[in-house]
Formats: C-alpha cells, sequence, structure tokens
C-alpha cells in the first residue's frame, strides 16, 4: 500500500477589518472594561455583604454590534445622547431574588412564573449597570440616572451601536450567567475620544525614590555540566573538565529573571545583553 500524504492543514481565514474601529484608539477599550469591572465589582458587593452571596465579575469584552439581532430580555431606554439597554440573563435575576428574598422555588425542576417582583429585580439591575458604564464614559450623574427602561425583544438601537459582555458568577451556587450593555454609537464615540486624550500618569514621586532605594541581590548561574555518575567518581584534584561559556541565567530569590551573557572586563567577569527570561 501506498501511504497516503499528509493532508494540508487549512490556512485560517483572516478576519475582515470593520471600519468602525479603523483610526480609533480601540485597543485602549481594556482599560475602559477594567475600570467597569471594578464598578460593577463595587455593586455586587454591596448584595454580598448584606446577603452573604459570592457573586464576581469574570471577562468583559467590547465590540461592535453584529447585524444578527439578539433576542431576549432586553431592557430599553433612552438616555441624555441616545438609546441604551441592558439584557440581564433569568437565571441572574433569580439567584439575585434568592439571595435577597429567600430560597423559595430555588429547587424546583420547572422555572417560576414571572412576577412582578422579578420584573423590579430586572429593572433594578439593568438601570444600575448601564448607570456604571455611563458615569465611566463621562456622563453626569443625573444624567446618567434618566433612563426609565421598558422591556423590550430586541435591543432596538441603531446600526454602528456596540455591545459590552460582561461574564458574572455567583460560586455559593455556582452560577455562571452574563450581562449584556448595548450603547448607541455617540456614547462609544465619546467613550473613545475620552480614551484617546487620557494621557498615562507618570509615576508617583515616592514610588520613583523607592524604586532607587529598593536593592535585589542577582544570583548568575553560569553554568550546568552533567556528567556520568561514573566520570563523576572518577574525578581526582587537579582534573580538568572542559566547560563552554554560553548564556547565563539570572535569578533574584531562586526566581529566573533574565538571561545575559558573560564577558570579561579588566579581569573581572561581568554580566551583559540582559533579556527578559520567557
Amino acid at each position: 500500500m501506498n501511504p497516503q500524504p499528509p493532508r494540508a492543514t487549512p490556512r485560517p481565514s483572516p478576519q475582515p477589518l470593520d471600519p468602525r474601529t479603523l483610526g480609533r484608539p480601540v485597543h485602549l477599550l481594556p482599560r475602559f472594561a477594567e475600570q467597569l469591572g471594578e464598578a460593577l465589582g463595587e455593586l455586587f458587593l454591596g448584595h454580598n455583604r448584606r446577603y452573604r452571596a459570592q457573586y464576581e465579575i469574570g471577562a468583559i469584552s467590547i465590540k461592535p454590534m453584529g447585524p444578527e439581532a439578539v433576542a431576549g430580555r432586553w431592557m430599553v431606554g433612552e438616555a441624555a445622547h441616545g438609546r441604551v439597554a441592558c439584557l440581564a440573563e433569568r437565571a441572574l435575576v433569580l439567584n439575585l431574588m434568592a439571595h435577597r428574598y429567600g430560597n423559595a422555588g430555588a429547587g424546583s425542576s420547572e422555572p417560576p412564573a414571572e412576577t412582578a417582583t422579578e420584573e423590579r429585580m430586572l429593572s433594578w439591575l439593568c438601570l444600575q449597570s448601564l448607570q456604571c458604564a455611563l458615569r465611566l464614559i463621562g456622563e453626569p450623574a443625573d444624567a446618567a440616572a434618566t433612563p426609565t427602561l421598558q422591556p423590550s425583544l430586541q435591543p432596538q438601537l441603531s446600526a454602528g451601536s456596540w455591545f459590552i459582555q460582561i461574564s458574572v458568577r455567583e460560586l455559593g451556587q455556582g452560577l455562571q450567567s452574563q450581562l449584556l450593555l448595548a450603547l448607541d454609537p455617540l456614547y462609544i464615540g465619546k467613550l473613545l475620544k475620552r480614551l484617546g486624550q487620557t494621557q498615562p500618569q507618570p509615576p508617583r514621586a515616592d514610588t520613583q525614590q523607592l524604586a532607587k532605594q529598593l536593592k535585589l541581590k542577582l544570583e548568575a548561574r553560569l553554568l550546568e555540566q552533567t556528567l556520568p555518575l561514573g566520570e563523576l567518581l572518577d574525578l581526582r584534584p587537579g582534573d580538568l573538565i572542559p566547560v563552554r561559556l554560553k548564556s547565563t541565567d539570572v535569578l533574584v530569590d531562586g526566581a529566573l529573571l533574565f538571561t545575559a551573557s558573560v564577558a570579561e572586563h579588566q579581569g573581572k567577569l561581568c554580566l551583559t545583553s540582559f533579556v527578559d527570561a520567557e
């Protein structure tokens, strides 16, 4: 039998460029995602303290809204500069209610019927989440509180809007859920403009002083030589072991931080050409 030639691995198709991202500081959006995660973490922290829950905010992704419709339990409203919307999975809303009002119905195999209490909890969660995002974008506090949210099966946003997908988990009951925020293009434009104008903060003076005063002991591991046990036992005083110096490992308190080259300078061995250890 003739062996079959190996199949060529198909190359991944290149991702098309989205014109809504061209020339805009979208690489700075993770900074906003980190700030939003901290703000939502504070929101759920109050629930954790009061009702002994264990909510945590996970990964946050921000991306343009695609052509496909995202149906679900949306809460939609008009803010000061455009339409905003929030979709909260029902499992998350019911979990919040279980911690706040007791665990009634939590063990039932069928989901409970929707109640006015659940609608109020859904509205509260969506409004608080949207307020956190709008305040970070730069919306005044009173303007951020104005959206009056109404239920809808679609976010009802115009083309060019963006989604913010937020992972939420509750460790006590093993809940994995998510929030989805949708923002009008004008809000994303304001956010990207603010991020582009934000300059990185210079290091504090006391931090610079600490970096100058903090001393670390570097340990250079020049080489390691492997010998068979028989040769090792045959070694006698005065024997020579041929070695060849290559790059050396540089450690701090036993942790490998750099690799470096060994050079001679005025009769001393010196380390040069430092490279961060992978």
